[in-house]
């Protein structure tokens, strides 16, 4: 009898690709630049020398009393509506203080409070002295008596640049060239001119010293990761004990690189003051941006490792990972679309609270940050302020605009002031980091990438060092579910969750194909017994979960009792052999093996249209013609998503923006018709 969760011995492509689109670039306007011409002359300063970083605003203390021993203030830069010069650190390039530099490592000595600037993916470990990077205070012996441990971190132009500080008198730091975490530039334009371009013969280096940001070859917007000194505060403050810190604001104010810091500075220690602590139990509430996960997703994590990079170089957290180790301890699927799903999303909080909670009565050492998304303190401040009185946490940290707030902010605020009070919570109200200039690559594109650098990994999620393939996903090998039984075939799932708005079952077959499900194991009350009961389709026998009569939309599994097992793509249907293909990384077939039908369910709805999946084999044909692998203009095994530009151009759509689109119907002659059993 045939296997009934299996992989195919052959896959035929089927995705696609289109040109990749030019960069856009913003020259310095002429009122502008006769701004930075009358500017330099009263400061007596050429205008190539012209930077952004003001001095630092006076205050009542020292910095050295407000901060850590091992860290000082950095003064934040003031936006501007013009692209300038911006200094990434004070770093000069002495021979004295260059040990070794060749094409594959640089050891360096760093005065105290001398910062460096790296652009790229390099190890590096302290043979001397101390250095803080990302909140991370890193010393020569680490807390467990290791010394020279090496580390990994990756800068790519995307991020903020990170500056790397010397904390003692004299500090020696080695960095060397390791393997790109990302090998997708050939399948994804997203991807091209994010790591170390290569200047002043550090091309062959993976990793290369930007001191501001003009030394850029290619010009792109880097911008410095700053430290006011009231973050610096509040991060010593919340870091001082055992806690519960809770972090809200408005949208792009910096409240993940506050939480990456604060989580860092934990695991680290604050030197003599304070000693580290071996875990932190992270609760991330943004299913749009989360940390230690694919996009659609919340969960409860204990991290381990220190976080040194973008979320696309670790897409994934081991469910049973080593001592040392990040740990996924739970994660609930969570839909794009929250109007309908408002009570979901707080049963899976409370899940989730529950299973720190769990966590905490056995180690009472564990402290636990939560990262609150924007459309909490915004649009559904009420659920906020629910949630604040169900973890009463000691610490509630505000970032915003302190300097000029609206009246809707200020109420929100001083709810938060009231809450704290009644609580007895310490409330830090600190400055957002704004960004001064427009970022590399929006939102939308850094998921898009965070989500394909998840399906091409290759090696286990539980390695130190994983390892990516930069083939298309039609190489892989799809699984095969059944999802309705045969003279041959036992069904291997339950049915389809569609975690929408109300979706006409005609329409369910279009819907799903080329999408991204979450596979779920449940147990919950609403699987029928026997689970091959659900209504199905018309014509291809699809079973689905109906839509409650009452709430107008399908209700969510209970999340008490179900859990994510991973994020998959819908390959295609087989509709006479009633079989579903799903593409999952190689890295998560082992937890695959496992899945009980009786509790297999795919979740669709909570992650946005997958368009750089149906353009990889396009762009890797656009590659092989670019470097003389393939005939130019050959047209053989072009994708069926993608038509060529001359053919594009010649349909008449006139200032348009073309995107890979899916078009769902409920036509008769378009696909499955009726409404099911």
């Amino acid at each position: 009898m045939p296997v009934k969760r299996r992989k195919l011995d052959e896959a035929t492509p089927t995705s696609t690709a289109q040109t990749p689109t030019a960069r856009n670039e913003k020259p310095l306007s002429a009122i502008a630049a006769a701004r930075l011409r009358a500017e330099a002359a009263a400061k007596v300063v050429a205008i190539q020398e012209t930077t952004l970083e003001p001095l630092a605003a006076p205050s009542s203390p020292p910095a050295e009393v407000l901060v850590s021993e091992y860290e000082e203030s950095e003064a934040e830069p003031e936006p501007v509506p013009t692209k300038r010069n911006l200094k990434l650190c004070n770093w000069q390039s002495n021979p004295r203080d260059i040990f070794v530099e060749n094409e594959s490592e640089l050891s360096i000595s760093l005065d105290k409070n001398t910062t460096i600037a790296l652009i790229g993916h390099f190890d590096f470990r302290v043979s001397r002295g101390a250095i803080n990077i990302n909140g991370a205070n890193i010393g020569a012996v680490t807390k467990d008596g290791q010394k020279g441990r090496t580390y990994r971190a990756c800068v790519p132009a995307t991020q903020p640049i990170l500056k790397i500080r010397g904390l003692d008198s004299k500090n020696y730091v080695q960095f060397a060239s390791c393997r790109e975490p990302t090998p997708f530039a050939i399948l994804n334009p997203l991807y091209e001119d994010i790591w170390n371009t290569g200047s002043r013969g550090e091309r062959r280096r993976t990793f290369g010293i930007i001191t501001s940001s003009e030394d850029d070859p290619l010009e792109r917007p880097l911008q410095p990761q700053t430290s006011p000194e009231d973050w610096l505060r509040a991060i010593e403050d919340c870091a001082s004990g055992t806690s519960t810190t809770l972090v809200t604001g408005s949208s792009e104010s910096g409240k993940s690189t506050f939480t990456r810091r604060l989580v860092n500075r934990y695991l680290t220690g604050m030197g003599r003051s304070k000693p580290a602590v071996p875990a932190v139990c992270f609760l991330d509430l943004d299913p749009m941006k989360p940390e230690y996960s694919p996009p659609g997703q919340i969960c409860l994590t204990v991290v381990r490792e220190l976080n040194l990079g973008p979320t696309f170089t670790r897409p994934v957290t081991p469910a049973q990972p080593s001592s040392e180790e990040n740990e996924m301890v739970r994660s609930h699927a969570i839909p794009i679309n929250l109007v309908n799903y408002r009570d979901y999303y707080r049963e899976c909080i409370e899940d989730l609270y529950l299973a720190y909670r769990n966590l905490f009565s056995r180690d009472s050492a564990l402290p636990l940050v939560v990262r609150a998304p924007t459309f909490l303190y915004t649009t559904q401040f009420p659920d906020l302020e629910q949630l604040l009185s169900r973890i009463r946490p000691q610490n509630i940290v505000h970032i915003g605009n302190t300097r000029v707030i609206e009246p809707p902010a200020a109420e929100r605020l001083h709810s938060l002031q009231t809450i704290s009070k009644k609580q007895r919570s310490t409330l830090f109200e600190i400055t957002a980091q704004l960004p001064t200039l427009p970022p590399l690559r929006s939102a939308e594109e850094i998921r898009a990438m965070t989500m394909q650098s998840y399906f091409h990994l290759t090696s286990s999620p539980a390695a130190s060092t994983p390892s990516w393939t930069a083939s298309p996903l039609t190489t892989l090998k799809p699984w095969e579910f059944s999802y309705r039984s045969t003279p041959t075939h036992t069904q291997d799932i339950v049915g389809f969750l569609a975690l929408t708005e109300p979706l006409p079952p005609s329409s369910l077959l279009h819907y799903l194909s080329g999408s991204v499900i979450h596979i779920l194991q449940s147990s919950s009350a609403q699987i029928p017994t026997p689970y091959t009961t659900l209504p199905r389709t018309r014509r291809s026998q699809i079973p689905f979960f109906p839509a409650s009569e009452n709430l107008g939309v399908t209700p969510a599994l209970d999340p008490r009792t179900t859990r994510v097992v991973c994020a998959a793509l819908v390959r295609g249907f087989d509709v006479e052999r009633g079989v579903v293909q799903v593409l999952v990384p190689e890295a998560m077939d082992e937890v695959m093996s496992g899945l009980k039908a009786e509790r297999t369910v795919f979740a669709v709805g909570c992650v946005e249209t997958p368009e750089w999946a149906y353009l990889e084999d396009a762009y890797a044909a656009q590659y092989e013609e670019e470097v003389g692998q393939r005939k130019v203009g050959s047209s053989a095994g072009l994708p069926v998503w993608v038509e060529r530009e001359d053919v594009v151009e010649g349909m008449g759509y006139l200032n348009t923006v073309r995107r890979v689109r899916k078009f769902i119907t409920g036509e008769k002659d378009r696909g499955d018709e009726g409404k099911g059993k």
